[in-house]
């Protein structure tokens, strides 16, 4: 009997096993080739037991990748919007492909955009922790210029407002940071969060009521529906054929260095922190992206390292294991090399080593490790420049 029953045990125990290995959610993606001019749609299916993928061509009918494991890639990447850079491609995720998959997924990763006006770096920084202290994760952020056609797109349903001429002067031609929200119940968490349009009525402890001063100067927005916030995100965030004509970056390319915070660090919650950190040390963030860096690519920036540091391996799988933050960073005192300078302020590489000597600098506030140090920046000042150029203008062809 005891035999029968462990026999029987097993049996559903592999069963099990089986189906969850089976278990899979289902997607639309497109990509844009660029070559064929065209854009190219694909199943895509996510294996949520062992993280892998795999995508059917709906146009050709076969399968065009097997089943594999793509590094940096898990289920909080798939929501409506999203781009994933799948082997070299950037494939775009605009619908599920089955009820299951809506069923279970479509609350708890939904999209919003935010839009937040001209801050200081420190209070900005402010604003990205209190999102993600509420469970709001950032997908996409850009600093970008807006024009008055911009602010008339983003505002589109406050053109009547009393208050949008005062808007439009106020943002037009200065810079701003927008974002791709993703959580459960992404759009009304978010307004809720921010509060009251005007400061004096928002509620304590919201973000306009803590840093916002009247209602054109209320630090951010964010999209007021679902549908509204997917528009927003794709006007702000334009696809390969318009991203270099369209809200561009803004590098400025001079007396400049390069800080990026590591995926571990954004997933963590401490960009907020090294936003702040980095005004409180006199610097200004002159352009902002964040970007997922391709193994390969990851591995061509670090090259310098090779055979020089024994980390140069972790660094790699580091930097290309899910979304990162480039910034260019400018010094405020313009007499100061910015390279020097902020190379002091982010610390040692070694977060230990920096606690014990250094113990206000970056790495050592908010590092872990010599690998998840959280701060990359660039080592000498005649890199500053170079390291800049390759992700705000290589990577971001």
């Amino acid at each position: 009997m005891l035999f029968r029953s462990s026999l029987l045990n097993n049996y559903c125990r592999r069963r099990n096993f089986e189906g969850a290995y089976k278990e899979k959610y289902s997607f639309i993606g497109e990509w844009y080739d660029n070559q064929a001019s065209l854009v190219r749609r694909f199943n895509i299916f996510y294996y949520p037991t062992d993280d892998t993928i795999e995508m059917y061509d709906l146009k050709n009918r076969k399968t065009f990748l097997r089943r594999v494991k793509v590094n940096g890639i898990t289920l909080d990447n798939f929501f409506i919007g999203s781009s994933l850079y799948i082997l070299g491609r950037l494939v775009k995720i605009i619908d599920f492909a089955c009820e299951h998959t809506k069923e279970k997924l479509h609350k708890d990763m939904e999209v919003t955009f935010a839009l937040i006006k001209p801050l200081s770096s420190k209070v900005t920084g402010k604003i990205i922790t209190h999102f993600f202290e509420h469970n709001l994760k950032i997908t996409k952020m850009k600093k970008a210029r807006l024009t008055g056609d911009d602010v008339n797109y983003l505002y589109r349903f406050q053109l009547t407002d009393p208050t949008f001429p005062f808007l439009l002067e106020h943002l037009t031609g200065d810079l701003v940071y927008g974002m791709e929200l993703v959580g459960k119940d992404a759009v009304a968490l978010s307004k809720q969060i921010i509060g009251d349009k005007d400061p004096m009525k928002a509620k304590p402890g919201t973000i306009r009521a803590l840093y916002g001063t009247d209602p054109v100067k209320n630090c951010v927005d964010v999209s007021s529906d679902t549908e509204t916030a997917i528009q927003d995100v794709e006007y702000f965030f334009p696809s390969p054929p318009f991203h270099l004509s369209r809200l561009r970056l803004t590098a400025t390319l001079s007396n400049c260095t390069l800080c990026i915070v590591k995926p571990h660090a954004i997933r963590e919650g401490k960009l907020g922190a090294a936003l702040e950190a980095i005004d409180e040390g006199g610097f200004d963030i002159t352009a902002l992206n964040m970007f997922i860096v391709e193994n390969i690519n990851a591995a061509e920036f670090y090259e310098v390292y090779k055979g020089i540091v024994q980390e140069y391996k972790g660094m790699v799988e580091e930097l290309s294991s899910g979304p990162c933050i480039a910034m260019e960073i400018v010094a405020k005192d313009k007499r100061t090399n910015t390279a020097v300078e902020f190379r002091k302020l982010v610390g040692p590489s070694d977060p230990e080593i920096a606690r014990l000597l250094r113990p206000n600098t970056m790495r050592a506030k908010l590092g872990k490790t010599r690998v998840q140090n959280a701060i990359h920046c660039s080592d000498l000042a005649e890199d500053g420049l170079l390291e800049v150029e390759y992700f705000f203008k290589i990577l971001n062809l």
